[in-house]
């Protein structure tokens, strides 16, 4: 295929309570097709619980803005591609500043709603309550099989409510600023995503301004994990490290239209 991505840069984001490993196939394959990439790690991760309860929506935000300005330096054109938060973050780099293309996979501008009723944890509502209650809250650690399957790095056994907050702020902000979103977009969603309902990527893709917007499903079968890491899931990621790039290259190209 060639260097078809050279002369771009590409900012790729982790998400929530992660690390740059689920990030890592993806930005390999950008960079074999001729992209300058960057995975950086987000400010509360890869520390402590402790430290990344202190952290929310700003620090993140901020640490993207900064890393999407030092690419915009290397490069004429900032492709920007997220997992999840990851993929939120991305969203709101395509608010704030002009990429060449945003990717949003399994992102979350919600993961509750009463309107139509889609609650996926009864204690997210309860948030703002549980997290003075229990600052760090217990969760059970991925299984053997599930690592497997969907192999992921992080924080295991707890997650952070304050951080969690943060996350829940950053969704309502960006939510209610998708319009000024006029990059091309890619959307890439697990019908049976157990953490981010799909509605919220066909949310994302009707808010959004741009021209080029377009919406992939990819199905995933077993029902061991929570068929939301779509970077690193067996039966997702070579779809996923296909995708993206065809994607991005059709925006690099003058004749082209992504999508």
């Amino acid at each position: 295929m060639g260097k078809i991505l050279e002369g771009g840069a590409a900012l790729c984001i982790h998400g929530f309570g992660g690390m740059p490993f689920e990030m890592l196939g993806l930005a390999a394959a950008l960079e074999r097709l001729g992209c300058v990439v960057s995975v950086p790690l987000l400010p509360g991760h890869g520390t402590s619980p402790e430290d990344w309860n202190r952290t929310g929506f700003d620090h993140w935000a901020g640490a993207v803005e900064s890393e999407y300005d030092r690419l915009a330096g290397l490069a004429e054109r900032v492709f920007v591609c997220g997992l999840s938060m990851g993929g939120l973050l991305a969203l709101h780099l395509g608010v704030v500043r002009r990429p060449a293309a945003v990717v949003a996979l399994a992102a979350p501008v919600y993961l509750y709603r009463f309107l139509p009723l889609e609650v996926r944890d009864w204690r997210l509502p309860f948030l703002p309550l549980l997290r003075r209650v229990r600052p760090l809250w217990p969760t059970a650690p991925g299984g053997v099989e599930s690592r497997r399957i969907a192999p992921w790095r992080g924080y295991e056994g707890v997650v952070a409510l304050g951080a969690l907050a943060g996350l829940m702020d950053g969704m309502r902000r960006v939510r209610a600023r998708l319009g000024a979103i006029t990059a091309p977009l890619l959307a890439l969603h697990c019908p049976d995503d157990a953490t981010v309902p799909l509605s919220s990527s066909m949310t994302i893709v009707a808010g959004v301004s741009s021209a080029v917007r377009r919406l992939e499903l990819l199905p995933i079968a077993e029902g061991v994990t929570s068929r939301h890491l779509l970077t690193t899931h067996r039966d997702t990621r070579a779809r996923v490290e296909r995708l993206v790039p065809e994607f991005l290259a059709r925006g690099l190209d003058p004749g082209g239209q992504p999508g």
